[in-house]
Parts: C-alpha cells; structure tokens; sequence
C-alpha cells in the first residue's frame, strides 16, 4: 500500500502547470465545468475483479451501517489501488464526515493526482494542508485556483487573509502570500494581501509600504486607507489623522471613513469631535450599530446619561446579541440615574470580563430596593478566592449595611476585615467614614492617619482627614493635622 509521500509525488509541478495552462485557457462555461469533473480519456482502466468487488462492498456496508471510519479506510484503500479519482473523491468525503482529517488529505491527494482540474479537489486539499499546518504545500494547488478562475483573482487576494487560523505558521503565509501575488504587483489587491501577511507577521513597516503601493495603484483606495488607519491606530501618528481628512474630503459619504475618523478622535480623547462624526453618520443611517455605540459611549464619557442611554438601548434593540457588551455600560447608567431595578436588570445580563464587577453591583443595589433576601443571596454569591475579592466583599457588605440604616453594624464588618487583612490601607479608609458618620471623630481620625501611614501623601486620604479636623474639629493649623 503506497505511502502519503508517493501520493504526493503523483501530483508533479508538471501535472500542476498543465492543469494551470488549461484551465487558463478554457473558452466556454461548459468547458470550465467539464475541467471540474473527471476526464474518461485519463481515467485508469481497471478490471473489477473479484478482490475490488469484495472491497467496494465493505466500504459502501460500512457507510450504510453509519460507520464513517471504516468506510472511509475501505475507500482510501480502494484509491491507492486504483488510482481513479473517484474513488478518492468518495474517500475524501467519507473521511471527513467521520472527523478523520489525516485519511481525508491522503485521499484528497489521490484525488487530485488523478483529477488536476477539479477545482472541488484542490480547494478540499488547500483546505486539510492549511489544518494540517501544511502550508509549505499550498502555493501550487492555490495558483492553479487562481488560474482557473481569473476573474476571481481580485476577490482572491482580499480575502486571502480568511484562509489561515490563529496558529498559522505566519512566516510561511507571507513565503505564500509573495509567491501567489508576485505576477499581480500591478494590482492593489495583491499588494493589499501582502499587507495583510506582513502585518500578521508583526512587520507593519512593509505593511504599510505596501498599502502605500496599493493606494499609488489606486488613489483613494477605501480598503488600504482603512488597513492603514487600524495599522496606525494607537501610535499617535499624526498621519493617520491626515489620512483619514483626505480619504473624508475624497469619500464625503463613506461610512467607514467616518467611522474611522471618530475611533480616532475618541482615541485623543477629542471627544465632542468624535460625537460629531458618530452622529453624522447616525443622519446618514440612524440603524448604524457601531455609531449608535460608539456615540452612546461618548456620550457617557461626556456625562450625557440620557443620550448614552438612549443610543444603547437603540443598539440593543436592533441587535439583542449585543446586550451581553451593553449591560455595564447601561447599568451604570440606570445606576447614576437611581433607576435601581433597571440596573439590576442590566447587571444581570453581563456575561464577559466585567462580569465580575456587575455582580458586586448587586447587593447594594437590592438592599437599596428593600429586598433583603436577594441583597443577602447577591452578598453570598461574591467570590472570595483571592485577597482582593475578600476585601471587596467586605467593603460590599458594609455598603449594605449602610443601606439598612445600620452603621454600627457597617463598621462591625469593617472592623472583621482589618483584623483579617491589617495592611490593606482601603479598609481603613472606608471605616473612617462609617466611624465619622456615627459620630465617632476620634476613631475616624486615628483610621485616617492609618491609612495615611500605609499609604502616604495619598491626596484622598489628607482630604478626608482634613475635613475631619477642619469640620468636626477645632484644629485648624496645617502643622497639627499633617501626619
């Protein structure tokens, strides 16, 4: 039985320029699609004997029975024997509906060592080399693709990018990536796909020389001046602010452009800027999702709550798979606007990273309500695995003793923690204000000057001691109250 090193060399560079020359050259609709089948004047003449028979039995058995793996062997089996490509076309497809990706690439290089034009085959290969992290094997099927379908050349190279996962080998995608596009250099969309490779390949110094070839080919190129401007976005170019004014006065009614533009504001911070831009494009489209978003966020920044309010809720109700990324932002909101039961609901939704800080919200937030059970069943649901989230946890369950009018208790349970935790400066500070509130000076004094201790000149903690000391206090002079 023939190794997967023979199959391989079935498909010889002359086979695959053969290939490439006809497919090039085919006149017709139909004569592309005869070069998609299986030529009968290269099919190998075998006589069925009794052993194939015997062979093609067990394959089709094992399918009808379900079992996709053996069938899939028989079959593999059957194309080495043979050498017919439909055999391995029906090992190939055997193989991976059984998972088996190894058996499926070995077939589908007899598949396309005994049909060279099919295009289904060599897309199906390029497919298993790129899982197989293969990539080294690629070039030749894909540039027979590419001359087969000339007209999709363009389309080719923009979305190459799609073709490689995460873990790709990137320095063999851009070996790749020159080898196909080297005869288009004088299309934009090859040099485009030469940035996109570089890029992955952490060079963006050829990335960008790239692009700018592409928008010399190309003035005003939407594709390669957006690439550029993600490129540079975050490095405080002042190029990329230029870019993107000329693509605007180039591309007035581009969306993306505009888009692009306010990401960029708002990365300076220029954020009334960055709102002007969110709500141009929000006149042009008031059902633009990233604009609804991005002006809601601005708008927060900007302390806007009922327009950061309304622009999310408007994302959210045209895409409810979003809310999930929302519902802290939109829980903060209903929070500073004492719509408590709105943000409860909001934190609940949040499913990600902030997960844990919407929980923590919680338990204040029902003992606001009066609904003591769930702020208790909020407070015990508080992880506590690390130091910090044991910290946090008491400092939650003094706030909710505030919210039941019982500070006595609040400072109980900060007093629980500092024995547990002398060092953590944070508790110290949030006692003083309990101890201040039940009007204990002295002792929110002496916290105060703790906390100072433990970190000192922190300008919170000097003006919370300042205001004790000027406000409950007769000692006024900066020489008794300093530390």
């Amino acid at each position: 039985m023939p190794a997967c090193s023979g199959c391989a060399a079935l498909t010889s560079s002359n086979q695959l320029a053969d290939a490439s020359r006809t497919a090039a050259t085919a006149e017709s609709a139909s004569e592309v699609e005869k070069l998609d089948g299986f030529d009968p004047s290269i099919l190998p003449k075998i006589e069925l004997s009794d052993e194939l028979m015997m062979r093609f039995l067990v394959g089709d058995i094992a399918a009808q029975r379900g079992n996709s793996a053996l069938a899939a062997q028989a079959w593999l089996d059957l194309a080495q024997r043979t050498q017919d490509p439909r055999t391995a076309q029906r090992a190939t497809q055997l193989a991976l509906s059984a998972g088996q990706l190894v058996v499926a690439q070995e077939a589908a290089l007899l598949w396309v060592a005994g049909a060279p034009y099919s295009i289904q085959a060599r897309q199906i290969l390029v497919s298993l080399l790129i899982r197989s992290k293969r990539i080294d094997q690629v070039e030749p099927h894909l540039r027979v693709l590419l001359n087969a379908k000339s007209s999709e050349m363009a389309p080719f190279f923009m979305q190459m990018h799609q073709l490689w996962d995460k873990n790709s080998d990137r320095a063999a995608v851009v070996t790749v990536t020159e080898q196909l596009s080297d005869g288009f250099l004088t299309m934009p969309e090859a040099r485009f796909a030469r940035a996109v490779a570089y890029s992955n390949a952490a060079d963006d110094a050829r990335a960008l020389a790239e692009l700018d070839v592409a928008l010399s080919l190309r003035a005003s190129w939407e594709p390669a001046i957006l690439y550029k401007a993600q490129l540079l976005s975050g490095k405080k170019d002042p190029a990329l602010t230029k870019l993107l004014q000329d693509a605007a006065k180039a591309n007035p009614m581009s969306t993306a452009i505009t888009l692009a533009q306010a990401r960029n504001m708002a990365e300076e911070q220029n954020y009334p800027a960055a709102q002007q831009q969110y709500e141009a494009v929000l006149n042009r489209d008031p059902q633009q999702i990233e604009a609804l978003i991005g002006a809601g966020l601005i708008a927060l920044e900007l302390h806007d709550l009922a327009r950061a309010q309304r622009y999310l809720e408007q994302a959210v109700a045209l895409n409810s798979k979003i809310a999930p990324q929302l519902a802290m932002y939109l829980g903060q909101i209903a929070e500073q606007q004492r719509r408590d039961r709105d943000a409860v609901q909001w934190y609940l939704q949040v499913n990600d990273t902030q997960a844990e800080r919407a929980q923590a919200r919680l338990p204040r937030l029902y003992a606001r309500q009066g609904e003591q059970k769930s702020a208790d069943a909020a407070l015990a649901a508080l992880p506590v695995e690390s130091l910090n989230q044991q910290i946090n946890k008491a400092q939650i369950e003094a706030q909710v003793w505030r919210e039941r009018k019982n500070l006595t208790q609040a400072v109980a349970v900060m007093t629980a923690a500092i024995k547990r935790h002398p060092s953590s400066a944070e508790l110290y500070y949030d006692r003083s204000l309990y101890l201040d509130l039940i009007g204990d000076i002295p002792a929110a004094e002496a916290d105060l000057r703790q906390y100072l201790q433990l970190s000192p000149g922190h300008v919170h903690g000097l003006n919370a001691l300042g205001y004790i000391l000027a406000n409950r206090t007769d000692r006024y002079f900066r020489s008794q109250y300093l530390p």
